[in-house]
């Protein structure tokens, strides 16, 4: 029987913080008597992290791991998760799980229902007095990305960079094709497929919860976020997404 839910969670030197994502998010299938799979991708990580995920996949069935020894980014590591991913629901989220995994089952829920094929976290709608505050260089980044995206793309969310996404097997099925991009703007590729491919979109609001260290480099990674954009916009212009 194939499971109802799988999870890809990218990394890259998070040693100090994949173990306790995977007890966290074994504690929630058990909790919630989820039939699933937790697919982590290592991103040419040397740190240490491998090992830690090999150890928990002695204790846990369900953890999967694809261990690359070539940096390639997150957008690459996370489709070559959902490629491997059997689920008939699959999301992607940070190594730090940084909303931890209450919305997991509320987007989950969302679709199992019918109510969308597509449903992604927005740190934007709603801010509660009780979350916890980004590191500064990924609160920066995203006020700058996010303007930088909606001057360029017709894509009607304020917040395309928050770690937690969830789609259904036929978006899957339809976008992995589709996408170019192997980096940071990867999420924005695929939101822009999924709206043009006339999927439903929903949007959860969400309040950080974990705050983890960010391995962005604003001098480092801005020229290339930037350029990524301007890669989807070309494409968008030239009609590939159609």
């Amino acid at each position: 029987m194939l499971p109802l839910l799988s999870i890809v969670v990218p990394m890259y030197h998070d040693r100090s913080k994949i173990g306790d994502t995977i007890e966290s998010l074994a504690n929630f299938f058990q909790t919630n008597s989820f039939k699933a799979e937790l697919i982590v991708v290592n991103d040419g990580g040397t740190d240490g992290g491998v090992a830690v995920v090999e150890k928990k996949m002695k204790k846990f069935s369900f953890l999967k791991l694809i261990n690359r020894s070539q940096n390639r980014g997150k957008g690459f590591s996370v489709r070559e998760g959902m490629v491997a991913a059997t689920g008939e629901f699959i999301f992607f989220t940070d190594a730090d799980l940084p909303y931890l995994t209450e919305p997991i089952k509320k987007m989950l829920t969302i679709m199992m229902n019918k109510n969308a094929d597509f449903v992604l976290a927005n740190r934007d709608i709603f801010q509660s007095i009780n979350c916890k505050q980004s590191c500064w260089p990924r609160q920066i980044t995203h006020l700058i990305y996010s303007h930088f995206v909606r001057l360029f793309l017709p894509i009607p969310f304020s917040d395309t960079l928050a770690g937690l996404k969830g789609m259904n097997r036929k978006v899957i099925t339809a976008i992995i094709p589709r996408l170019t991009i192997d980096r940071f703007s990867f999420d924005v590729e695929l939101l822009l497929i999924a709206t043009k491919l006339g999927y439903r979109v929903r949007e959860l609001p969400v309040s950080l919860q974990n705050v983890g260290r960010s391995n962005l480099s604003i001098r480092r990674d801005a020229p290339i976020m930037a350029s990524e954009i301007i890669q989807i916009w070309r494409q968008l212009r030239r009609g590939y997404y159609d």
